[in-house]
């Protein structure tokens, strides 16, 4: 059972896994909640030392939203003055590892869909995410994992760097490597 939630981790999140990403978010369903609570234990165990976290930011009917994150680079994120003034907007105050987590999750909780400064927390580019609030979603010059409305080409190398990511991860991980020795410590 641990082998799939590890797979399902690793097809999720291989570029957070490999310090290319600032964070992933996926969902998992989980009739149990103990279970989950015991692979998400295993998880920050294995990951903690390597500089990466996973923890849940919201439940909906049984499914749960895993955030897994590298801690440095959401404090690096917190420190920065464009990014604290784009919070704010949306009711942050503090900028600290935990009190970001905590009021991203409250964002979460209450949020129908997903919040708009998730892209934030993904690592996307903070003006990518500005406009996709400011034209709701349209008007887009390219969509890969994030819809792009500025540096198409940068974007576009970044996402075959994640292409490339998931891949190798992905084989090495059905080759008998472990989240362990898959992640690249911070």
């Amino acid at each position: 059972m641990n082998k799939n939630f590890d797979f399902r981790l690793v097809r999720q999140c291989a570029p957070t896994l490999a310090g290319l990403k600032l964070g992933n978010l996926f969902c998992l369903d989980s009739a149990n909640g103990v279970v989950l609570c015991k692979i998400l234990a295993r998880w920050n165990q294995m990951l903690n030392p390597k500089g990466v976290n996973a923890r849940v930011v919201a439940e909906r009917c049984g499914r749960y939203f895993i955030y897994v994150y590298r801690n440095s680079a959401l404090q690096n994120l917190g420190n920065c003055c464009e990014v604290r003034n784009f919070l704010k907007g949306f009711g942050y105050a503090k900028y600290d590892v935990e009190s970001l987590l905590n009021f991203f999750q409250v964002r979460m909780m209450h949020s129908v869909c997903f919040p708009h400064e998730v892209g934030v927390f993904l690592g996307y580019p903070l003006d990518d995410v500005k406009d996709f609030i400011a034209y709701g979603g349209k008007n887009y010059k390219m969509i890969g994992c994030w819809k792009v409305y500025n540096d198409v080409p940068n974007s576009m190398h970044i996402f075959e760097v994640y292409k490339k990511c998931h891949k190798i991860f992905n084989e090495r991980f059905e080759q008998g490597d472990s989240l362990e020795e898959l992640t690249v410590a911070s």
